[in-house]
């Protein structure tokens, strides 16, 4: 079991249960029922699984692991003699609590803006790095991981830092990639 959360999204935990699946037959594609702690809590759908294969299935929020999200900076300026480059800087903290009896695994996944053009540069600042940038080989997604103990809470504090020639505007956009 683990709990992801995307807060910039929404500050909640869901629940995943990671399985692999048994060797001897392979499991056909359809609806499973799913139970928490002995308390049926809705429908899952499994697709066509290969003996062996991997598979998560998702349990819905987790109210035992909550979840804050804080802008703690934001700054924009210039830089450089006689005002060579425009910067933006934006820091978070993500404030996970954990109060289930028993420990519990925590996926915690943001994003940062990518620069597709050699002009902009951004740097990933902050003293929380994260334990994998692209995640699931998506640009500019990051990922931290951790396992957090019953009744703990832990903080992940990052930002980012973009910079770009004071003579050039720059406009935020959504890739949908």
């Amino acid at each position: 079991l683990h709990v992801r959360t995307v807060p910039r999204r929404a500050a909640l935990a869901y629940l995943y249960a990671s399985l692999t699946l048994p060797k001897d037959a392979p499991y056909l594609a359809g609806q499973v029922a799913l139970f928490r702690d002995n308390t049926f809590v809705g429908n899952g759908r499994l697709p066509d699984l290969a003996q062996g294969a991997e598979h998560e299935l998702g349990f819905g929020r987790d109210p035992g692991v909550t979840v804050k999200y804080d802008v703690i900076g934001e700054k924009r300026g210039e830089s450089g003699i006689i005002s060579s480059s425009s910067t933006d800087e934006r820091n978070y903290r993500v404030t996970v609590t954990n109060q289930h009896p028993r420990p519990i695994e925590v996926l915690v996944i943001d994003q940062m803006p990518v620069s597709l053009n050699e002009d902009i540069t951004v740097e990933l600042a902050g003293p929380t790095a994260p334990d994998e940038k692209n995640f699931e080989g998506k640009r500019g997604v990051l990922a931290w991981r951790f396992d957090l103990k019953p009744e703990a809470e832990r903080k992940v504090t990052y930002g980012y830092r973009i910079a770009w020639p004071a003579d050039k505007k720059v406009t935020y956009g959504h890739s949908r990639k």
